[in-house]
């Protein structure tokens, strides 16, 4: 590909510009950069290329993309930057830049998919997974990316982020269309819609779960709720069709700026009328409750469409908690509006099951383990209220919580662990670069004064076992935090941790200590 076709679409300032010159590949990692690539500089939290440009010159890239500014703010006047002699371009924003830059280089291929973009607090591997289901159990071959990895053609493949980079992004969207994907759902996180990794992506459907205070705002995430809010909300306006949880209480604020067609999901009478939204939903959940099914447990719900001709459905999503009801509803809402066969979706959910998330990996009268993805203060109450529905004898939550992050997050795990479980194990999940002591300083704020018995193991396999091997007849083990993660993040490197490899050989040792 030439530069001319590279550079389709940005906007900018060109130096020394040859656009017939040919692009060998895209670089963005000075130590693998090579001649004829055409390399990006980004400034990043670790580290900004931005300071490396005379090396990367010297090492013959086809082109540079670079920040106008963040140069100027280096020293490099326009003189300095003629002598490097290199093809440059000089832009505002080379995170957008980027996005625009690897549309262009992987040929579009979001414009050949049906892209269902999904974002949340909490509940966005969840809402992604059951409308994959949703849309293989009626015919559809599909492609999603998010926690769990980028899985299409029958294969799972690690991400780097929730949302990728926006190189690893398209080469993914590539990949599905070149494997005869037709659909396309995409995990979108408030880091990567801000970084514009989504950018250039035409969502026929954004989906926006909630948005909860006490999470992702912090020194290295979001300076404020409401950017925090604000960086949700992105998805709904690069969205054909919004859908929206009604019940939210950012109903509002989130469709401020969106244009397009919004369609609500959610309870009668839970969110205050308004002119934008209304107050009735336009997808009703009716009697949602948690109940059990050809042996599962989940949460039954009745689903009526509210507007146009009316249409219900009676709905078991093989996952219990009401928030499970508003991820299925959110599902069933781009389901109908898409004109799937409602039975088919309905045979989806109710028989659902995601890594990671509320997922009982052994149950028996004797002793259940569930792993999950929860990790802050309300998603930690979330869960444990809807293990309750299994009725254990008691109810057993390990989990630690990660570190580099908002105080308020470990403080609420606690807090939430003490209050909703009988027993409490704390230990380590991402320290990242605080030492655990530290952690356990704030974790032990929230959990002391609900009185809740704890028992401190660092060891994470450690504490994973001895919460198995050590149950009362009757318990319900919930190891949280990690769910489908396979590592932990600790000074700088990601260290091997399956919780649910884990948790099986502390399974067989309580057996073998049984017989």
């Amino acid at each position: 590909m030439n530069i001319q076709k590279l550079t389709q679409g940005l906007s900018g300032t060109p130096i020394r510009f040859d656009t017939e010159a040919e692009v060998r590949e895209l670089c963005f990692d000075t130590r693998k950069l090579q001649a004829g690539d055409a390399f990006i500089c980004i400034e990043g939290a670790a580290f900004d290329s931005h300071t490396k440009l005379a090396e990367i010159a010297g090492k013959q890239p086809s082109l540079i993309i670079a920040d106008g500014k963040r140069l100027a703010e280096l020293g490099y006047d326009e003189e300095t930057l003629m002598k490097l002699g290199m093809p440059l371009f000089l832009c505002d924003d080379t995170r957008l830049a980027k996005s625009i830059v690897c549309a262009n280089w992987y040929d579009h291929p979001a414009d050949k998919l049906t892209i269902i973009g999904v974002t949340a607090s909490k509940g966005k591997t969840t809402t992604a997974s059951m409308m994959a289901a949703v849309l293989e159990a009626c015919g559809r071959k599909v492609g999603v990316i998010g926690s769990n990895g980028a899985i299409y053609d029958g294969i799972e493949r690690e991400v780097a982020n929730t949302t990728p980079d926006s190189d690893e992004m398209q080469r993914h969207l590539a990949a599905m269309v070149e494997c005869g994907c037709e659909f396309a759902v995409l995990e979108c996180s408030s880091q990567g819609l801000m970084q514009h990794r989504t950018d250039g992506i035409d969502f026929a459907y954004g989906i926006l779960i909630n948005v909860q205070h006490g999470d992702h705002v912090g020194t290295n995430e979001h300076p404020t709720f409401e950017n925090y809010r604000y960086c949700k909300s992105l998805l709904l306006t690069q969205s054909r069709k919004a859908v929206l949880n009604l019940d939210d209480p950012n109903a509002d604020a989130v469709t401020e700026h969106v244009t397009g067609p919004i369609l609500t999901f959610g309870h009668e009478g839970v969110h205050p009328a308004t002119e934008r939204l209304g107050s009735v939903p336009t997808y009703l959940i009716e009697n949602d409750h948690d109940t059990e099914q050809d042996g599962l447990f989940g949460n039954r719900f009745r689903f009526t469409k509210t507007v146009g001709e009316r249409k219900s459905y009676d709905i078991f999503v093989a996952l219990p908690g009401a928030f499970n009801a508003l991820n299925a509803a959110a599902v069933l809402t781009v389901a109908d509006d898409l004109g799937l066969p409602m039975d088919r979706a309905a045979e989806a959910l109710a028989a659902i099951h995601i890594p990671g998330r509320l997922d009982m990996i052994y149950r028996s009268p004797e002793l259940s383990v569930c792993i999950d993805n929860a990790h802050n203060r309300e998603s930690t109450k979330a869960a444990l209220t809807a293990l309750r529905v299994y009725k254990p004898k008691r109810l057993v939550c390990v989990f630690g919580a990660g570190g580099n992050r908002d105080i308020d997050r470990r403080i609420g795990m606690g807090e939430s662990s003490g209050r909703y479980a009988d027993f409490t194990v704390i230990t380590t999940e991402h320290n990242r670069f605080e030492p655990f002591s530290q952690i356990l300083k704030g974790i032990k704020q929230g959990i002391d004064p609900t009185g809740g018995p704890y028992i401190v193991i660092e060891n994470r396999p450690e504490a994973i076992r001895y919460a198995i091997v050590n149950s009362e007849p009757g318990d319900l083990v919930a190891v949280i935090g990690l769910g489908h993660d396979k590592y932990q993040h600790i000074l700088g490197k990601n260290v091997p941790q399956d919780d649910e490899a884990c948790a099986l050989k502390a399974i067989e040792e309580w057996k073998e200590k049984r017989s």
